[in-house]
């Protein structure tokens, strides 16, 4: 969905995701192919989400600068999330079940996406009315299309 609204190429992208909550740890792998380029404000990839991560119907456009990453997700689940380490930022996230204000407390941040791809790391915490939900960790690596054949 978002090819359209980035300058960028094809990239494959590798995106693993680490939920902890007081109870359990969730870890989610998948692979994909979406766009990838830069804008005025820092590299962007998007793609699209599919049901076997449980967002089916939802596209993703990722904006990293060197100190901060925004996460805007569209579709039956939509969220625009803003993280910057050391600072809480809130969004709401719109759900087909209702919405809800979430706190967004960003730890970490590791940027290493350059126009040949690379690798991009953040780890924050959400909170709901300010009551731990999980911590959470992901990593995307990116890799240019190779579409000569």
């Amino acid at each position: 969905m978002y090819d359209k609204k980035i300058t960028g190429v094809p990239a494959d992208l590798s995106i693993t995701s680490v939920t902890r909550t007081d109870e359990a740890e969730d870890k989610v792998e998948f692979f994909t192919v979406g766009s990838f380029g830069a804008s005025e404000k820092g590299m962007c990839l998007a793609y699209d989400e599919n049901e076997g991560i449980g967002y089916e119907n939802c596209s993703v456009r990722v904006t990293a600068s060197d100190d901060s990453v925004m996460i805007e997700r569209t579709g039956d689940a939509a969220a625009i999330m803003m993280l910057e380490k050391g600072v809480k930022h809130h969004c709401l996230y719109s759900t087909p079940y209702g919405d809800m204000t979430m706190g967004i407390n960003t730890f970490e941040i590791q940027n290493g996406l350059t126009p040949e791809g690379g690798k991009l790391r953040f780890k924050y915490s959400i909170d709901i009315n300010s009551d731990f939900l999980s911590m959470n960790e992901m990593e995307i690596t990116v890799k240019l299309t190779d579409n000569k054949q």
